[in-house]
């Protein structure tokens, strides 16, 4: 499952080269500085909040079964 995902999101990120420029340009920030500016982009990028979430979701609900 992880591998589906992990596919999944590098296939997003290749074929939206903004987003990608966006999530490259964290790289070397401070954990707080990362997290401002996600909750930023995200909430300006509704529908990549959405498409990454939906990409996500396979992950997030195989934790929740198995309460990880």
């Amino acid at each position: 499952m992880l591998t589906g995902v992990t596919a999944s999101t590098t296939a997003y990120l290749y074929t939206h080269p903004p987003v990608n420029d966006f999530f490259t340009s964290l790289k070397g920030q401070p954990p707080e500085a990362r997290t401002e500016a996600l909750q930023t982009f995200m909430d300006a990028n509704p529908q990549v909040r959405a498409e990454l979430q939906g990409i996500r979701q396979p992950m997030v609900d195989f934790r929740a079964r198995c309460g990880a």
